[in-house]
Formats: structure tokens, sequence, C-alpha cells
């Protein structure tokens, strides 16, 4: 899939270049345009959120197993050389350039404050589609899921700071997934970058 350049990319033509901070350029690429509290009044947790027999595509971060709706992501490929920002977080891995589309990529398992798998093959999930495209490191190949009425559960488990960004949780193949709400947590991520380091 090739994406190209729109008139919301920056140039990166030395003519066009302006000093900011790294959160105000981060920004400024990654514009999910949803206010967070509003997110989070919206987000009903448990079996009532999910839909029965609804595909999802599953993927691992350290120990977690996650789920999203296959409309959720946009690209799946092996890691890009990546740019740090000065002064960013430690779970901001920096920017790449996806197709002549520069894109934030973060450390989910460190954003969410659970232990990195480092025997793991770490590929790059592009969430959500065009200026709000971000990149979250993974560990090893999607799968294919699907839900099943049977098996609903509650969020109870998730760590403090995925749970407000889940549409609820199933056991799929004695495993547990957790149903990930993708604006909910990349505008939570934009407002983390946003706040004093």
């Amino acid at each position: 899939m090739t994406m190209e350049a729109d008139a919301n990319t920056p140039s990166l033509e030395p003519s066009s270049v302006q000093l900011m901070k790294p959160t105000q350029a981060l920004t400024t690429l990654f514009e999910i345009g949803r206010d967070i509290d509003e997110t989070k009044d919206e987000l009903r947790y448990g079996a009532a959120s999910l839909t029965d027999g609804e595909p999802r595509q599953g993927f691992r971060v350290g120990g977690l197993s996650l789920m999203i709706r296959f409309e959720d992501s946009s690209e799946l490929s092996e890691m890009f050389p990546l740019h740090r920002l000065p002064n960013a977080p430690d779970w901001f891995c920096g920017i790449a350039n996806l197709h002549g589309r520069l894109i934030p990529v973060f450390d989910l398992a460190g954003y969410i404050g659970v232990e990195a798998s480092q025997a793991a093959r770490h590929l790059l999930l592009v969430l959500s589609h065009g200026s709000d495209a971000a990149g979250v490191v993974i560990d090893g190949i999607p799968e294919r899921l699907r839900l099943s009425g049977d098996d609903y559960t509650d969020v109870d488990t998730a760590p403090e700071r995925l749970a407000l960004h889940l549409r609820g949780a199933s056991f799929i193949g004695e495993r547990l997934w957790f149903d990930l709400d993708t604006h909910s947590l990349l505008g939570a991520i934009e407002q983390s970058l946003g706040a004093p380091q």
C-alpha cells in the first residue's frame, strides 16, 4: 500500500524547516483530534461493548495479548529506521518515514508499563490512517481472532494505564485478549507527549 504525502505533511526542504520543541514537532504530525476526557465518558467496558462473532486482529506486547478491529490498523511491516527526538519519553521510539509520510512510533509495552519481550521478533503495526497514523512496536506476527459471546470477561486484570482504553476482554483459545480502543489510546499518548516531561 503506497501512501503519498499530502498538503498536511511538512516539507523537509531546508527553507521550510522550523525549530520546534520535540513535542511540538511530534504533535504537528500526529493529529488525533479527540479529547481524552470525551473518550473516557464514551467508553463502556465489558461484554456489552463486544459483538459476538466479530473478527479481530490479535497481537502481543510483552506479556499482554491485545486485539483491535481490522479497520483500526493500516499496515504491518518490519521495523523502519527511526529518528529519535531529544527529551522525548523513553517509550517514544522516534519518527519513521513510511512511504514518504512521517509517523511517530511508540513502544507500547513501555507506555503501558509492562516488561517487553527481548526474544520476540519486533514488528511495526501502524494504527489508524492518514494524518492520525501512528506506529506501535509489537511482538511477532498478528493473528486473526473471532470474538465469542461465551468467553467475554471484565478488564480488571488490565494494567492501569491500559484499562481506560479497552472496549472489553475475551478468552479466546484459553488466552485472555484485551480489546483495544485505538482512538482512545492514541489520544492519551498524544496528551502524554504534550505534558511536561
